[in-house]
């Protein structure tokens, strides 16, 4: 279900024009990437940094993190960063309001986040009258999420409240401090929430299972003058995307590092993502 990296076709005709690696260069290309969080949306990101796949193809990724897609587009547009690897649907928005951006790859196909509340929220109608950590009041994470208490019965802001707090670190730590009742939260946080005696009351995705979630976006003008650039880091997530399938072991070992939870929760993820 989440098969990852959905490419546009002339992304695909682009890259396989260009299977050969880059030659090497004295200086490597900086590219910034705009993220919105320590997510495992972005493990192909991680990886590629990791396994030294950006090098490969001479250049210099920062992942910056801005938590929210809604602070990531204008940090776009402005030229801070030349990627964001945000929600799809804050960048339609974007375009919708005039933005001359482009999606040009995607990163998961369906949105790896659950419903994770209090030890006495037994059903997600026991969510009424409380209050919910978000990313942003109008982030995707967030649409999902209310689509989810919808279709339980719990409409906002008529049953519960929402809380802007910031990206998924952020959201648990409110959790544990007793800030908010729950949240919308992604693995390996939400085994270390299980065990810690908190909820999980379902997946996100059982109820938007054809919604994509994290795609890449870009200014049309710098793609445009910075394609051979933008190939070369397709080229570099790409190769991840295939050494997170096909290499268990190391890629567990990569998100255990970046995310500082034991190998337990971690293989869990990478379950979760290559699912």
């Amino acid at each position: 279900m989440r098969t990852p990296l959905v490419f546009a076709l002339a992304v695909f005709l682009t890259l396989a024009i260009s299977i050969s690696q880059t030659p090497a260069q004295s200086n490597p290309d900086r590219i910034i990437v705009g993220t919105i969080t320590l997510s495992l949306n972005n493990l192909p990101i991680y990886v590629a940094q990791e396994k030294g796949f950006f090098a490969k193809e001479n250049l210099f990724v920062e992942a910056v993190v801005l938590n929210a897609s809604t602070r990531a587009i204008p940090a776009l547009i402005g030229g801070s960063t030349q990627l964001s690897a945000s929600s799809a649907m804050t960048t339609i928005r974007a375009i919708e309001k005039g933005a001359a951006l482009r999606i040009v790859g995607g990163l998961i196909n369906a949105p790896v986040y659950d419903l994770i509340a209090g030890a006495k929220y037994k059903t997600i109608k026991d969510l009424k009258g409380t209050t919910l950590g978000v990313t942003g009041l109008i982030t995707s994470d967030t649409v999902l999420m209310k689509v989810m208490l919808k279709a339980n019965g719990l409409e906002y802001p008529r049953d519960y409240g929402m809380i802007a707090i910031g990206g998924t670190a952020d959201r648990w730590a409110a959790m544990q401090t007793g800030n908010v009742a729950g949240g919308i939260l992604s693995p390996p946080y939400t085994f270390k929430a299980e065990e810690m005696g908190f909820v999980n009351l379902g997946s996100t995705a059982k109820y938007t299972p054809n919604f994509t979630q994290t795609v890449f976006n870009v200014r049309s003008d710098w793609a445009q003058e910075q394609r051979p650039l933008l190939v070369r880091f397709l080229r570099a997530i790409l190769r991840a995307e295939q050494y997170i399938h096909t290499q268990k072991e190391d890629s567990v070992r990569i998100i255990a590092k970046r995310f500082k939870f034991n190998d337990k929760y971690s293989e869990g993820a990478w379950r979760y993502f290559v699912a």
